[in-house]
């Protein structure tokens, strides 16, 4: 079911470091960064590394379960998200396997469409993304 992997998210407590350390160790080169408002209250930078994403992320509230996540968990690893061709019907046929999602429908990311598994079915924190961008046409755009 799943196409390709789309990104490996990371949640960090100061995003500028977090970005500043990226790039000086790692020589990355930012596609954008932007807060996001709304189900989740955010600020992203996305790098793309070949074919994948890497998002850097930090809660900008200290609520909701984005910031409850970091306050018990720190910096680190924060999922791993699977590319599917329609996430509506992907999730429906992951539902008649027996494995849920954190929210009924599919949710809005930072720009493509994401549905996050519940904790309990997998064993590391999981989600699928519908983006009818390519890579090619996100670093044109940005």
């Amino acid at each position: 079911m799943f196409t390709d992997v789309h990104h490996v998210a990371f949640l960090v407590g100061d995003l500028d470091q977090a970005v500043e350390r990226f790039e000086r160790q790692y020589g990355a080169e930012q596609l954008t960064r932007r807060e996001m408002t709304g189900d989740f209250e955010l600020d992203v930078a996305l790098y793309p590394i070949g074919s994948v994403l890497f998002e850097l992320i930090t809660p900008t509230t200290e609520s909701g379960w984005v910031y409850e996540t970091w306050r018990e968990n720190g910096d680190g690893f924060f999922h791993i998200a699977f590319e599917v061709e329609d996430i509506e019907e992907s999730m429906a046929a992951f539902r008649e396997q027996g494995l849920s999602f954190e929210s009924e429908r599919a949710q809005e990311g930072f720009d493509w469409q994401v549905a996050t598994f519940d904790p309990a079915d997998t064993f590391v924190p999981m989600q699928i993304v519908e983006d009818e961008k390519t890579m090619a046409e996100r670093k044109a755009n940005f």
